[in-house]
Parts: C-alpha cells; sequence; structure tokens
C-alpha cells in the first residue's frame, strides 16, 4: 500500500524549502505565495481527512474518526 502521509511529508517538505527561495526574488513573490497558499489548503485537508482514534465509555471500545 503506497504510504500517502511519507509522500505528502517529502513534497511538502520540498515546496517548504522552495517557497523560502522563491521569497527572495521579487518577482517570484505571486507564485511563492500561490505555492504558499496550496501548501497550507493542502495541510487543512490533511489534517480535516486523517483518521484518528477516540476512546468511549467502554474501554474495549474505540472509534475511529476523522474532523470533516
Amino acid at each position: 500500500m503506497a504510504d500517502y502521509r511519507k509522500m505528502y511529508y517529502v513534497l511538502c517538505k520540498a515546496i517548504d524549502n522552495v517557497i523560502d527561495s522563491l521569497e527572495h526574488i521579487p518577482l517570484a513573490m505571486p507564485y511563492a505565495n500561490q505555492l504558499k497558499n496550496a501548501l497550507l489548503e493542502a495541510e487543512e485537508i490533511y489534517i480535516t481527512t486523517t483518521p484518528y482514534t477516540e476512546g468511549t465509555d467502554d474501554p474495549k471500545i474505540i472509534q475511529i474518526k476523522t474532523d470533516d
């Protein structure tokens, strides 16, 4: 099975590094902002759709949830 968390991490790390470099080039600022906005949107999607567990009143049962 594909490790989407690892792929997400690798891409976001690379994009973040490129944004830092582009922000030092005045003519590249629109592109840096576009990448930054896409990164923030991807982060929001990741946070709201990543499953997590939550306990219940019965210690033998856990719920798997997402935030959306």
